[in-house]
């Protein structure tokens, strides 16, 4: 199995600035998340999984256990997510008042890439993130 724990610098996106206005990011926080290269850390306590985000305008922090519902803030509200694990992803579905994301972050020895589905209009954006 990957090893999934870890940290990971942000190299690149697809379509993410596209993403984000889909979920409804005004333009100049938007203009600012896109332009950043944030560090995702990964870790794991026994059953307690913790995904980091770092980013300029905020971190995003989401604390889980596989197939529980945690709430979180979003940019544009509160959201409920929920997150499973599955050979060498682990997805998140995420829902708040105004839209549905589906996140995929597959690992691999060396990297992390995220898929992100905005479900209301199927916009897809790919973010790849290289292991430090």
């Amino acid at each position: 199995m990957v090893q999934f724990e870890g940290r990971f610098q942000h190299e690149r996106s697809e379509n993410f600035d596209e993403f984000l206005k889909a979920i409804g990011v005004p333009l100049i926080p938007r203009k600012m998340v896109v332009a950043s290269n944030p560090v995702v850390e990964v870790r794991r306590d026994g059953d307690t999984w913790t995904i980091r985000m770092n980013t300029l305008v905020r971190t995003v922090e989401y604390v889980f256990e596989p197939g529980q519902t945690v709430e979180t803030e979003t940019m544009g509200g509160m959201a409920q997510n929920v997150f499973t694990i599955e050979d060498d992803k682990i997805m998140q579905t995420q829902k708040s008042d105004t839209y549905t994301t589906e996140v995929i972050r597959q690992f691999t020895e060396d990297s992390l890439i995220m898929t992100i589905t905005h479900v209301e209009s199927g916009i897809i954006c790919h973010r790849y993130f290289r292991r430090l």
